[in-house]
């Protein structure tokens, strides 16, 4: 476990102290603290321009149109069955 006296990533993995002769690591072990054993951690180049898609005044790409007609919206439920608000179940 001292071998592990660098870096905590993601508040699991330990890293040990990079070697002063290296820049950049790519790829090097680690010791999970979660399962206790040694394990390789891989660095992953992701690229550095993403395209992203136009959405037109619906929030619909271009070309698509909703399948019932109306727009879906991210965080609305559809109507209930019973009209009423939904409260929690009494526990038992």
């Amino acid at each position: 476990m001292d071998d592990y006296a660098g870096r905590v990533l993601a508040d699991r993995y330990r890293l040990p102290l990079p070697p002063s002769d290296e820049y950049e690591l790519t790829e090097t072990r680690a010791f999970d603290t979660y399962s206790g054993q040694e394990v390789l951690v891989r660095q992953v180049p992701l690229p550095e321009v993403v395209e992203a898609e136009v959405l037109d005044a619906d929030g619909l790409p271009d070309g698509f149109t909703a399948r019932d007609g109306g727009v879906r919206h991210p965080g609305r439920r559809p109507p209930a069955a019973g009209g009423g608000p939904r409260r929690p179940a009494d526990p038992v």
